[in-house]
């Protein structure tokens, strides 16, 4: 009975006196921070460059020395954001609320030399400590596995790319770290990452990954636990304005129009500003049965440019009807928004033209028959 009770002790003793794993990996460096860069790379504030100085928040965590061996949990969109600085970048001002139309004035950041500094040290301070990698932008992983989980997967996958791409070896990936602050993300701020997400799905049709990768990455941010209401709403609106700038490089132009024949052409404008060639459908429905539209054959964007296209149609009654105008894939997939395009038809149709001149053949042969008869009743 003694020696159990003195086994038992010992195994106490040993328990208390010896540091658990768990106990021993806690001791980790975080380095995560909310984005400081709209989806299309111009920074909305210089506050980065400051925050990785030495003696400042993030680089306080790379330029001092380890004193034991540590783990690290890294955002490389914050990496991202990092290297972005490092061969010269812009920061735009905030925009005049009192002028209308205000345009946006960008000028360049001053942290490029401190975000080089930044990145040489970081990688000298990890040496061969384990790194785990979070989610890229640090979302709130608990909302996007019910919102949105095949985007959750893309941002882990391109974050695990990303730091063994920075690093040099292979990194893990965790979705969460110690004291994470529990989401919670504004109805507003939901319903626009939703938006955003659906749009940049639909172009991604005609559009290559690298030229929307960005966005679809960028909008990771808007989940960041990390952000109070006020801060997720301020960044949900610089990106949305971001984001309808991106969309609005495929657009389509139209005009009012007076048809006053009964086959026209009515002519559009397609816009094409990315920096890629382009497949798309025009489809064209007209809203009441006043007008027939044509279907257009597949049309090909070059990069950069405008294209005009004739949308042939047949007025089948006078009055007004509008033109529904959808750019679309050429699988079929909605691009953007659909165009109304208005028209007013002062045309008198075939059908209408053969009604009234039959009616007028009629009333004149029944004027001739009626003179005929009078002419015999007066020889009688």
């Amino acid at each position: 009975m003694k020696r159990v009770l003195v086994s038992i002790s010992i195994a106490l003793i040993t328990l208390l006196t010896t540091p658990s794993a768990n106990a021993a990996s806690s001791s980790f460096v975080l380095l995560s921070e909310p984005s400081h860069r709209g989806l299309d790379g111009v920074f909305f504030d210089d506050e980065l460059a400051t925050a990785l100085k030495p003696q400042e928040r993030l680089g306080a965590l790379v330029y001092a020395g380890p004193k034991v061996s540590r783990s690290w949990i890294v955002d490389t969109a914050l990496l991202d954001e990092v290297i972005a600085m490092i061969d010269g970048y812009e920061v735009a001002q905030p925009l005049d609320k009192s002028k209308k139309n205000s345009k946006r004035e960008v000028l360049p950041g001053e942290g490029s030399s401190i975000a080089k500094a930044w990145l040489a040290a970081l990688k000298t301070s990890v040496r061969r400590d384990p790194i785990s990698v979070l989610p890229y932008g640090s979302p709130a992983t608990s909302w996007l596995k019910d919102a949105a989980p095949s985007e959750l997967k893309f941002y882990i996958s391109e974050s695990v790319s990303r730091g063994a791409q920075f690093f040099g070896r292979s990194v893990t990936s965790v979705i969460t770290y110690p004291g994470q602050p529990k989401a919670n993300i504004p109805r507003v701020v939901q319903d626009n990452y939703k938006l955003i997400r659906k749009q940049i799905a639909a172009l991604s049709n005609v559009l290559p990954l690298e030229t929307i990768i960005n966005y679809r990455l960028g909008i990771a941010g808007l989940t960041n636990p990390n952000l109070n209401r006020s801060e997720l709403i301020a960044l949900d609106e610089i990106y949305n304005s971001d984001f309808l700038r991106f969309e609005n490089k495929l657009r389509l132009i139209v005009g009012k129009y007076r048809v006053t024949s009964e086959r026209e052409k009515i002519p559009v404008t397609l816009v094409n500003d990315f920096d890629v060639e382009l497949k798309v459908k025009l489809v064209v429905t007209p809203l009441n049965g006043k007008v027939i539209a044509t279907p257009i054959p597949d049309l090909t964007l070059a990069p950069n440019s405008k294209l005009q296209v004739e949308i042939p149609i047949r007025v089948m009654a006078s009055g007004s009807t509008t033109l529904l105008t959808q750019i679309k894939s050429e699988t079929g997939v909605l691009l953007k928004e659909p165009v109304q395009l208005p028209l007013t038809l002062s045309v008198i149709s075939t059908i209408t033209t053969w009604f009234t001149t039959g009616s007028a053949i009629i009333l004149l042969l029944a004027g001739v028959v009626q003179s005929v008869r009078r002419i015999k009743r007066k020889r009688v």
